[in-house]
């Protein structure tokens, strides 16, 4: 999902997953550990550091 729109946040995931708040900011912090988005950046949304599904799946069985 993050990947997809290209924005790390929890209230994405939030809305898209129907998650609640911790949850998902429990996510967020494995897909900053996976290197997948970038650190916290006060209350801007993350950077996603891979650019597509492609690059995700390369990552993600390098894990």
């Amino acid at each position: 999902i993050v990947v997809i729109h290209q924005q790390g946040s929890a209230s994405l995931l939030q809305r898209k997953l129907k998650l609640g708040y911790n949850r998902a900011g429990r996510l967020i912090d494995q897909l900053e550990d996976a290197g997948i988005i970038g650190p916290f950046e006060g209350s801007k949304a993350r950077q996603v550091l891979i650019q597509d599904e492609m690059h995700l799946n390369e990552r993600l069985n390098n894990l």
